[in-house]
């Protein structure tokens, strides 16, 4: 009979803590005699929205935007940030009045490009100088306590400013190119210890997946498809610039042509080999001097018959003339 009572006791235990579990705030308004609102100073940023709801009566709520280009409120309480700055909304319940202060804020830029060492002064408009400034990552852009943006590497970061408990963030992506400089060869081949490009190179814009533009300064010496494709077309230099959300970075390109890159010579016959594209010093040899030599100033001469290469190097790359001596 003991053992009886106890579980009936707990048993109404149970019901009492579900029943107070399921109690709703209207039920607890009502019991207090108290009307209130889901929201008394609401921040939101511009274009969003938030629903009031009132408490503790069951009479049907009407509502008022003091200044409606800062922000409107619905029959239903759908209040809708439409221009930042402040406003109140009035919700009229009995003979009651409830206030709402809504702040409306707006980031002055959702989505920044930069190049690494730019920076870009971000804005909370609305805000006030409670407003603090985090970054996800640091490794790609920094942000100082009053909003200054510093792009560090490439990549992509989200900016936060918190004001009133509110988030407000912006995306900032990095971006640069795969190479700074490169020096092609225009109708021959080349080696070098840093590449071997050739005549033609592949840029990439590194740090971004957004629509790359890119185009050339003299398509006279390089020209550059859709994709960053770089072709060689002539003697001199270039820069090759992608454009990326309106910013703008840049490759120098530099394009070399042996003057002659196959020459016949007969025996004893001398010829000035020259490189165009550079004013820079010229480093000359011969592959087998039994052949040709070739002095410093880049003078050949044919000794025997046979064919051989001699090298130029300059600017970091290697140019080869094919020399036949009969």
């Amino acid at each position: 009979m003991k053992m009886r009572a106890r579980y009936i006791t707990y048993i109404l235990a149970g019901i009492a803590v579900i029943s107070a579990i399921f109690l709703t705030k209207d039920k607890i308004a009502e019991a207090s005699n108290k009307v209130y609102l889901n929201e008394t100073d609401l921040t939101l940023e511009l274009g969003h929205y938030r629903t009031l709801k009132v408490y503790g009566s069951k009479q049907k709520p009407t509502f008022k935007s003091a200044n409606n280009r800062a922000a409107t409120v619905s029959s239903n309480g759908k209040v809708t940030a439409k221009g930042w700055g402040s406003t109140t909304i009035y919700t009229y319940v009995g003979n009651k009045t409830l206030r709402t202060k809504v702040t409306i804020v707006q980031m002055n830029k959702k989505d920044l490009t930069l190049l690494p060492g730019k920076t870009y002064q971000l804005a909370l408009w609305g805000s006030n100088n409670s407003t603090t400034w985090k970054s996800s990552n640091s490794k790609v852009a920094t942000v100082s306590d009053k909003g200054l943006v510093t792009a560090v590497g490439n990549g992509t970061a989200t900016i936060t400013a918190t004001f009133n408990g509110k988030k407000i963030t912006s995306k900032i992506t990095v971006f640069g190119l795969n190479h700074d400089s490169v020096v092609l060869e225009y109708g021959g081949r080349f080696s070098s210890t840093r590449a071997n490009y050739g005549s033609k190179v592949k840029l990439q814009a590194v740090g971004t997946k957004d629509k790359a533009t890119w185009s050339s300064s003299n398509t006279k010496v390089a020209t550059v498809d859709k994709n960053g494709k770089v072709t060689a077309k002539g003697p001199g230099n270039a820069k090759i610039t992608v454009e990326v959300n309106g910013s703008k970075v840049s490759t120098d390109i530099k394009v070399l042509q042996m003057e002659h890159s196959q020459l016949e010579l007969k025996k004893g016959q001398t010829f000035d080999l020259n490189v165009l594209g550079t004013n820079n010093d010229i480093s000359w040899r011969t592959l087998n001097n039994t052949v040709v030599k070739v002095d410093d100033n880049g003078v050949v001469t044919a000794v025997g018959s046979g064919t051989t290469k001699v090298i130029a190097e300059v600017d970091g790359m290697k140019i080869r003339s094919i020399i036949t001596v009969k």
